[in-house]
């Protein structure tokens, strides 16, 4: 299963500060909404969050079709499964294609999905140590993001994406944070658009849902 390139949203993660600043909103578009807050060494944790018609079964379904990942990610190349570890846990490798002059990026995950209270939940971390760093590409590291999926009563799933990650190089923080606002707007509005294919599905590892 291809689970964590999602990870990818491009190039940003879950904060793990001791002390977490209040969001700070940044834009809104097409039902997405997109928040920062401060993070370590000047770079921001980004946070999406949209409603949208969505099962969780459809929703994994589409985090897992790898072919398809290129049309929703923003910036992905390439993603692959290194190792499945059950049902619910992967490490997962992605590629991703940076604009001129950045040079391509690369990140390995470990990611691990639940459904907890009736409350979809998906968290992805850093598992750099499971692959030697690849020629031609920087290493994407500190990666640490969560998504959750929740019902609500119109029939629409909340969802939220809250991510934080170093892309590492020498680009300057100021650019990294536009990058990482601008990749996560991108990746939900894929997400949006590509949703819709996988519903009346139902993904063999999760409970059936009454929507």
């Amino acid at each position: 299963m291809i689970l964590a390139r999602i990870v990818a949203l491009g190039l940003y993660t879950l904060s793990t500060l001791t002390y977490a600043a209040p969001w700070q909103f940044v834009k809104s578009e097409d039902g997405i909404v997109i928040d920062k807050r401060p993070h370590s060494e000047g770079l921001v944790e980004i946070r999406a969050k949209m409603q949208t018609p969505t099962s969780y079964s459809g929703f994994l379904l589409l985090l897992e079709d790898s072919d398809n990942v290129p049309n929703w990610i923003d910036n992905v190349s390439a993603s692959q499964v290194l190792m499945q570890i059950s049902e619910t846990e992967n490490i997962v490798y992605t590629q991703f294609k940076a604009p001129w002059p950045a040079r391509n990026r690369d990140m390995v995950t470990y990611s691990q999905y639940s459904v907890e209270d009736g409350q979809f939940v998906l968290s992805i971390k850093d598992a750099s140590n499971y692959l030697a760093k690849e020629s031609g590409y920087i290493r994407i590291y500190d990666v640490d993001a969560l998504w959750t999926l929740q019902p609500l009563t119109n029939g629409n799933t909340y969802i939220t994406y809250t991510a934080y990650a170093n892309a590492g190089g020498i680009l300057p923080n100021w650019l990294m944070n536009k990058l990482s606002i601008g990749s996560a707007l991108s990746t939900f509005k894929g997400l949006k658009e590509q949703l819709p294919k996988y519903q009346g599905q139902q993904h063999p590892h999760l409970p059936s849902e009454s929507r």
